[in-house]
């Protein structure tokens, strides 16, 4: 049985590690443990997840806890392209980011084990579309604290893990007041959204219009735009753009292509006008961006 230990992803000195990867047919993940914490988020794809001796069908928008001396593996991932965020860290890195004196963290269901025994975490907590929109920016932001490493960069992965924490903490508990009927269940769009990120996810290389998604998902272009608003708080437009603002960021950190040649991988034709959108969202131009991206490598 392979055992992964921390300080197999841990770097000088990291409170934690996380990374954002694939799954499938050539890069299958074998039955395992760890002496960490793992949350697992799912961006795409499905399958099964096996924690100890309990089986979850997986689906987007999911997240998991395996706690350490576990053992947990991915089954029937090989076609779904299954695409996950893992973060990794130890209990104590929790600990030491919480107040010692009785808190209203102290009833969390993510937090609370942390006071007491840390034996019951969620293993498992489906986010809505919003919920899920909420999670992945934060993660992402962790991402990029951790590809920069700016200046206190550890404290901040800190604070951003406890952010996380008592979010899903919120999630879960909003989620039992739904099913108890004390809290009114969401539209039930909530499939339908996931299916539309992962395709945009999926497919954001490509020209995606709302006519095509419509017919994709045999809707009205119109129901689909307002239903998309009203679960992520979004639209469709913003969404795939900083999907493809994303995919560009980790291009320019990780490669030396030209930004001609990332412009047309994240799926825009026009140059000019990727790098224009680019330094709209992200705040600098893709130059801009790589040159920072070096100088923090270097020094």
């Amino acid at each position: 049985m392979l055992i992964k230990t921390f300080g197999g992803y841990q770097k000088e000195g990291y409170p934690l590690w996380i990374q954002r990867s694939s799954h499938g047919q050539h890069n299958l993940i074998e039955e395992h443990g760890h002496d960490f914490i793992e949350t697992v988020y799912v961006v795409h794809g499905g399958g099964i997840h096996k924690i100890n001796d309990e089986y979850y069908e997986i689906r987007a928008g999911d997240v998991y806890t395996i706690l350490p001396g576990e053992i947990h593996s991915y089954l029937d991932v090989a076609n779904s392209g299954l695409e996950i965020i893992n973060c990794l860290f130890l209990p104590e890195t929790v600990r030491e980011g919480l107040p010692l004196k009785p808190t209203q963290l102290h009833s969390l269901a993510y937090l609370a084990p942390f006071y007491d025994i840390l034996d019951h975490l969620p293993k498992r907590s489906s986010l809505t579309s919003r919920q899920s929109s909420v999670v992945l920016g934060l993660l992402a932001s962790m991402i990029q604290e951790i590809k920069l490493r700016d200046t206190a960069f550890e404290t901040i992965l800190s604070h951003k893990l406890i952010d996380l924490l008592i979010l899903l903490s919120r999630y879960h508990s909003q989620r039992e007041l739904g099913e108890t009927g004390s809290k009114p269940l969401s539209s039930g769009h909530e499939i339908l959204i996931r299916k539309v990120c992962a395709f945009l996810e999926s497919n954001y290389q490509h020209k995606i219009t709302g006519i095509l998604l419509a017919q994709h998902f045999n809707i009205s272009q119109r129901h689909l735009n307002r239903v998309f608003r009203q679960e992520t708080g979004t639209s469709i437009t913003s969404k795939l753009q900083n999907i493809r603002m994303e995919r560009a960021k980790h291009m320019l950190h990780e490669t030396e292509r030209s930004i001609e040649s990332i412009s047309l991988a994240v799926g825009f034709g026009d140059t000019s006008f990727f790098t224009r959108l680019f330094a709209r969202i992200v705040g600098d131009t893709p130059s801009g961006f790589r040159k920072q991206a070096k100088n923090r490598r270097i020094s």
